[in-house]
């Protein structure tokens, strides 16, 4: 690994960290990441060329990307290179925004969608489901062929107890899939921890406390009704992470320390990229890499990247701040095997 340069094959481009949804649960917004300057249609164009002509699968967020007015010009230009495109959004931005999003192509476009009216506005905000339905029903029937729509829910304390009847609302609305992404938060230990370990080595990450989003939540009864889920759908839905009963109880106790095995793959084998174009290890941990100055690829091999992944490595193949982390890929080879 130390004489050969690492490729990403999967780029997350944050193209703005607004957002009209208030989620509480947000990385953006529990973090305080703010935008600052954002790159436009031609600075990304040129960020993302300086990481190889290889196909990638691309990872469109933010915040709320249907706000930067050229989403749809750039998913074009990853198309027409071969890459796959992957659209995250909360659907709550104006219908030409929805439209203009469904004529451009993507592969998926993932929905946030936390129940059914009122338990979604009490989530995201008082008035944002009907905003968000309406953008979804333009999104469906405008779409091109092969896009695909996902409805994606994140479990929290105020849906893990009807969690069957959410799925059966989202179910409804005719989506091609319906997910739901385990609550992701981070316990005061699991922060100070990883402050103190990154600053160590010189790096800093805005990460704060957030284990008082788990209080409330039941685990027997959440996994009563992720079981309702399962006997109804079977593994047509899926969870992330899929947990087991005593995973899910530790999960889901803060005071826990809840542990996974093995390395996380994101920092050898994606790129994540903030809105004014510097390079971050990831949306949660948020610690800067850099400027692209030199060329993406030279950032990613850079030595300020290089030493953060020796450093993972060496701190057991994950942070104390990851450990319920649910969308960070990862492996169960240790990391000196890698």
């Amino acid at each position: 690994m130390k004489n050969k340069a690492l490729k990403p094959s999967y780029v997350a481009l944050d193209l703005t960290y607004r957002c009209g949804l208030d989620c509480s649960f947000c990385f953006v917004k529990r973090n305080g990441l703010r935008c600052g300057r954002e790159l436009g249609l031609a600075g990304w164009l040129k960020l993302i060329r300086g990481l190889g002509p290889e196909r990638k699968k691309f990872y469109l967020t933010g915040g709320e990307p249907l706000l930067r007015p050229f989403l749809p010009a750039l998913i074009k230009e990853l198309k027409n290179g071969g890459h796959s495109v992957l659209v995250t959004t909360g659907a709550c931005a104006g219908e030409e925004a929805a439209l203009e999003l469904a004529r451009s192509g993507p592969d998926e476009i993932v929905i946030s969608a936390h129940g059914w009216p009122e338990l979604h506005d009490a989530t995201a905000g008082r008035g944002s489901w009907r905003k968000t339905l309406r953008n979804f029903e333009l999104l469906k029937e405008h779409r091109q062929p092969g896009t695909r729509l996902t409805l994606w829910c994140t479990v929290n304390s105020a849906n893990h107890a009807r969690l069957h009847k959410v799925y059966l609302a989202l179910a409804a609305l005719g989506a091609d899939a319906v997910a739901f992404n385990h609550l992701e938060f981070i316990s005061p230990g699991d922060a100070a921890a990883t402050r103190a370990l990154l600053a160590g080595s010189g790096y800093s990450t805005p990460v704060k406390s957030s284990a008082d989003l788990a209080k409330g939540i039941d685990p027997p009864k959440l996994a009563a009704e992720i079981a309702k889920i399962r006997r109804a759908a079977g593994s047509a839905v899926k969870f992330y992470p899929p947990l087991s009963g005593p995973e899910m109880r530790a999960w889901y106790r803060p005071e826990a320390g809840f542990r996974k095995a093995g390395l996380c793959l994101g920092q050898f084998n994606a790129a994540w990229f903030s809105p004014g174009g510097r390079m971050i290890t990831c949306q949660p941990l948020a610690v800067n890499m850099g400027s692209c100055a030199r060329g993406a690829a030279a950032a990613y091999n850079g030595r300020t990247y290089s030493a953060f992944r020796k450093l993972l490595i060496k701190s057991g193949g994950f942070f104390p701040a990851c450990r319920r982390c649910g969308r960070a890929p990862y492996t169960a080879i240790r990391g000196k095997n890698v």
